[in-house]
């Protein structure tokens, strides 16, 4: 009698398994019903999130893994702590906001002062702070898996692709419409199924750098002595015709990107897709760190000085001279309280007191169209300074693991780097990384790039690779 041994999987892997395609499927969703910035959805794709982390608990965590979430888990504390007690009433005449004693004097009603203008957190700033959280450890979970994220990653280049796809086909059949809704701004304008063409233009950008940094992986693989040889290499000649497919789909999300109109979304792009290369391309020949940086630097500058003189840049300008004073108003708010903020969600409340007489009356200044002053506005300024060593500490994480590493798991760390550059660079001038259907996106890649940067399995690669490097460099 025969008995057909067939492998049990473990419940720990099916949990896994279900963590990757809800995280899949809301990476895919979240963009699509206009950026999700409605407070239902918001709500769903916490809920969906939540119950990924939960699956996901079942995935094994190495040492160095345990520290980023520790990190991250501490950085969410400092946030979430800041933000209640700013709104709870302390009774301290000195940090509460004045709103709350000239409503006592003139109204006589005895309101007890807090350092918030308003009574409690705003659903939607708790909404945005909670996605961020639940997608950034949800993107880690996956992470922690070598298969799971590469799927997780191969995902949400073809995700990004389609929705740059449709871009495309929407602007040329139907212009005046965003999905079914009448489209009431930046008409003439790719926007993709978002309302505002930036935030299009991180999404589409993230997609160009994915796709520029698969073909590129797919070039450094070729081996041919000359152009004439190349395509009578058998091998090479399915290599080539991948080549021209994903080169197809990244020339796609970057033609996507020019007919956004964002400025900073092409300059920060090319600035992300410039930094994910040159980590693709580093050690090739043995280069040092110091070497790397310092040829990032001069591209950076040359990339800069060119896209000055295309399009918008080049007739308008990078920044126009509204943007310049609200974050002049920006600095005097954060000036009169430095240390614990206006209170979380608070900006758009706040900005009316701002704004100067001569301020120009057109439109509704809800963001400070700088994430990173509108955290030091909203939460002070030591929030703002741990949000943004946080940052910078996950770009050095990702460049040092992407330099390390070898093959496909370089590629990602590239990949995903760049996205993190296209995206912080953009926060400066932009809220892109403030509307949820791209948040999210950002977020669940940047904790599974995080998850492999740490992993034990890159890291034990990373010394293999030195050994090796260190074995020539002694024949030599």
């Amino acid at each position: 009698m025969i008995i057909s041994r067939v492998p049990l999987r473990l419940p720990a892997e099916e949990f896994r398994s279900a963590q990757l395609w809800v995280t899949m499927a809301v990476l895919g969703l979240a963009p699509l019903f206009f950026g999700s910035v409605d407070l239902f959805w918001i709500a769903v794709w916490a809920l969906l999130l939540s119950l990924s982390i939960l699956c996901g608990l079942a995935a094994p965590v190495d040492t160095l893994q345990s520290r980023v979430l520790f990190g991250f888990w501490g950085l969410c504390g400092l946030y979430a702590l800041v933000a209640i007690v700013q709104v709870v009433p302390l009774g301290i005449d000195r940090l509460a906001d004045p709103t709350w004693l000239r409503a006592n004097d003139v109204l006589g009603l005895g309101f007890w002062p807090r350092i918030s203008s308003r009574a409690e957190i705003p659903p939607l700033a708790a909404g945005h702070f909670l996605l961020f959280a639940t997608s950034f450890m949800s993107g880690f979970f996956a992470g922690t898996s070598r298969r799971n994220a590469d799927r997780l990653i191969l995902f949400a280049q073809y995700a990004i692709l389609l929705y740059a796809i449709y871009g495309l086909a929407a602007l040329v059949f139907t212009p005046g419409l965003v999905l079914w809704a009448p489209k009431l701004a930046y008409r003439g304008s790719l926007t993709a199924t978002f309302i505002n063409h930036n935030t299009a233009a991180t999404l589409v950008g993230a997609g160009a750098i994915i796709w520029f940094c698969s073909t590129f992986s797919l070039v450094q693989s070729l081996r041919f002595s000359s152009i004439r040889l190349l395509l009578l290499t058998p091998s090479n000649e399915h290599l080539a015709f991948r080549i021209v497919v994903r080169s197809g789909a990244a020339l796609t999300c970057f033609f996507a990107l020019l007919l956004t109109g964002s400025r900073g979304g092409l300059i920060c792009t090319s600035a992300g897709l410039l930094v994910a290369i040159v980590l693709m391309a580093a050690n090739r020949q043995g280069s040092r760190p110091r070497y790397i940086f310092a040829t990032v630097g001069v591209a950076l500058v040359v990339t800069g000085t060119l896209l000055s003189r295309m399009g918008r840049i080049g007739t308008h300008g990078l920044f126009d001279d509204a943007r310049w004073s609200v974050y002049g108003f920006c600095f005097e708010a954060i000036r009169q309280r430095p240390l614990l903020g206006a209170g979380i969600g608070s900006f758009a409340d706040l900005f009316p007191s701002l704004r100067a007489d001569d301020f120009y009356n057109w439109g509704v200044w809800d963001y400070a169209h700088s994430t990173i002053l509108e955290v030091a506005v909203e939460m002070g300024v030591p929030v703002a300074a741990a949000v943004a060593f946080s940052a910078l500490a996950s770009l050095f994480i990702l460049a040092r693991a992407a330099i390390r590493s070898e093959g496909r798991t370089r590629r990602s760390l590239a990949a995903i780097t760049g996205i993190t550059v296209l995206s912080y660079l953009h926060s400066l001038i932009d809220f892109s990384v403030q509307i949820p259907g791209y948040l999210i996106v950002f977020a669940i890649l940047l904790g599974c790039g995080l998850a492999r940067a740490t992993a034990s399995d890159v890291a034990a690669g990373a010394a293999k690779t030195r050994l090796m490097r260190f074995a020539v460099n002694d024949q030599r």
